[in-house]
């Protein structure tokens, strides 16, 4: 058996592939080197596929998501029987294939669902069955074990560390460096696999497998998980690769960054719409009372957005619903966002010219008929929508007119070449955000705050804005923006903490319970009748 040695996925090949590579090359060690290699990158798509899997795929099926045209590039060809040949290409030829294709992805490069062969055997250290049957302190000497986090590790993730690959002005310009909060970081794989009873396995198994690859990343360099800029034409600064501040669930993100204060724009789409549509009607001397009337609903949800969303839950969901109060709010929530964000008002799918299936947004979010039906039919929703298609249609137009250089960018078109107003309020929304968030940032530096991370409309510091020094920066942003509605919220985060003091209690006390019931039963004496 050739087994080849790996952080959290280790990958056993049969002997029979290893005795037949031999034959088909047999100087010195070459057949090992090789399917070392193939082992070692397999092993690395494999924890990227995990780290991605969401649904129940690999739980149900053991498959996994593997661009096998990546996977045969980065392992390259050898020489074998005396001809140049991609090594996974010769292993299945001969029957003797590591992986094997359950559905083709679409192009070359797309993703293909692959499984392992009967050649080879996976054991994996972040199994959540395995983790839950580790004690405590089992499970902490595991998060606790440095040889797992050695330099080689870092600077294969990111190459442009390596001393002497960058300088540090370079480094500086190409990334962002997001502080890790280690020790939450751990206590959140600690209550990941013993105490969140309502989050799934399969959800489970990602975040442990994700936390696990930033705990990693962090302890094996300076404490931080670097991210490579990616920015948008459209203005807003994206990072590349899918473990980031912007990228990971919300609750994975918090786990992180541990405690701190988050500040984000104020239902950031519609007060920039209601502040755009502020500003045109004010040039075209419309009276405030005639803003107030024409866009009344949108204000309303913009000065009590829980008691609007409420409304509109309790209508949606009138003739009662088979999801909690919770999920009916969750799902009100993104619908209002969805709508904001130019989402139209279907109430049935369609197929297009192709064949292809589209349902609408709104249908998607509420898939109960009756329940959808019921909120296109709320006073308040149909509102809603009403006025962000005239804040729509009245900003796009304002822009055509005073930016005319809109129309020839060809990142804001369609196939056709004509502007898309979709993108064009996309464009001037993100370039609007950035703008804000740029003041935001300038501001809280002067006041010798700590910035943990970015999120485009929102941002995660280290210690608490005074009341004063939040509605000094809100009132230099509006000034600056000449955007007049444009307001923060603040929250506050709590990093995972004493989760492993708990869990301690927990397995003492059930140890000491099965003690009671042994010594019970001991003393058990059966009645005889």
């Amino acid at each position: 058996m050739h087994e080849m040695g790996a952080q959290m996925i280790n990958l056993t090949v049969s002997q029979t592939v290893v005795d037949a590579l031999k034959c088909a090359m047999p100087k010195t060690n070459k057949a090992e080197l090789a399917l070392d290699k193939y082992i070692s990158v397999l092993q690395q798509f494999l924890e990227l596929s995990l780290m991605r899997m969401d649904d129940n795929m690999y739980k149900f099926f053991k498959h996994f998501y593997v661009s096998t045209h990546a996977l045969q590039l980065e392992v390259g060809q050898f020489v074998i029987d005396g001809k140049k040949q991609y090594l996974s290409t010769w292993l299945e030829s001969k029957g003797l294939e590591l992986i094997r294709v359950v559905e083709k992805g679409q192009k070359g490069g797309d993703f293909s669902l692959v499984a392992l062969s009967q050649h080879v055997t996976m054991t994996d250290a972040l199994d959540i069955h395995k983790l839950r049957k580790m004690t405590i302190e089992e499970l902490d000497r595991l998060l606790n074990d440095k040889s797992l986090t050695d330099e080689d590790f870092f600077y294969k993730l990111f190459p442009d560390f390596v001393p002497g690959a960058s300088t540090i002005a370079q480094l500086k310009n190409d990334y962002d460096m997001c502080p890790v909060n280690v020790k939450s970081l751990k206590q959140f794989i600690v209550w990941l696999t013993h105490k969140a009873n309502l989050m799934n396995d399969v959800e489970r198994q990602m975040l442990i497998r994700q936390a696990k690859v930033i705990v990693k990343i962090a302890e094996a360099g300076n404490g931080e998980l670097p991210m490579k800029k990616n920015p948008s034409h459209f203005g807003r600064m994206y990072y590349k690769g899918m473990l980031n501040v912007q990228s990971v669930k919300t609750i994975l993100r918090e786990a992180m960054l541990g405690d701190c204060y988050e500040y984000d724009i104020r239902l950031s789409v519609i007060s920039w719409k209601l502040s755009m549509a502020w500003l045109i009607c004010n040039e075209n001397k419309i009276p405030a009372a005639q803003f107030q009337k024409k866009f009344n609903t949108c204000l309303t949800f913009l000065a009590d957005k829980k008691l609007f969303r409420e409304r509109v839950r309790r209508m949606t969901f009138a003739h009662g619903a088979q999801i909690s109060e919770s999920e009916q709010m969750k799902v009100v929530k993104q619908s209002l966002t969805a709508i904001s964000f130019g989402a139209r008002k279907y109430k049935h799918g369609w197929i297009d010219q192709s064949g292809n299936k589209f349902n609408p947004a709104i249908v998607k979010i509420i898939e109960d008929v009756h329940a959808r039906e019921n909120f296109y039919a709320c006073q308040e929703a149909a509102s809603f929508i009403d006025e962000q298609k005239v804040m729509d249609t009245l900003i796009a137009e304002y822009a055509k007119e005073n930016d005319p250089r809109l129309i020839n960018d060809e990142n804001l078109q369609t196939k056709s070449g004509r502007i898309s107003n979709s993108k064009l309020m996309s464009y001037l929304y993100q370039q609007s955000e950035s703008l804000a968030m740029d003041i935001v940032r300038k501001e809280i530096k002067a006041i010798h705050h700590t910035i943990l991370a970015n999120v485009h409309d929102a941002i995660f510091i280290k210690e608490r804005l005074r009341e004063t020094d939040k509605e000094r920066i809100e009132l230099v942003v509006r000034r600056q923006t000449k955007f007049h509605f444009w307001n923060l919220d603040e929250e506050k985060i709590s990093g995972f903490k004493g989760v492993s003091d708990e869990v301690r209690q927990d397995e003492l006390a059930h140890k000491a319970l099965m003690a009671q019931l042994e010594q019970q039963a001991k003393g058990y004496q059966p009645i005889n009748f």
